[in-house]
């Protein structure tokens, strides 16, 4: 199982979300099939091969707020 981290610094937080690479959020690090995400304002990092991985990359950035996707890290935390 591969992770890609979502980094957003839309309306002034700076954030960064581990999803799992087959979330329909992450979509591979593509994020939604839709394509709602403004990549002026966001980033896709990854694949990480395993999640200490993500979460040492994750830990490496300059945000204001770390966390997971609620939708598909239910169960790794």
């Amino acid at each position: 199982m591969t992770y890609h981290i979502y980094e957003n610094w839309q309306a002034g937080k700076h954030k960064a979300k581990i999803h799992r690479a087959s979330c329909p959020h992450c979509n591979n690090g593509r994020g939604r099939s839709n394509g709602c995400y403004d990549r002026t304002h966001a980033k896709w990092h990854g694949p990480y091969d395993d999640l200490a991985t993500a979460r040492k990359e994750q830990q490496k950035m300059d945000v204001v707020v770390r966390n997971d996707c609620q939708h598909c890290m239910k169960v790794t935390n």
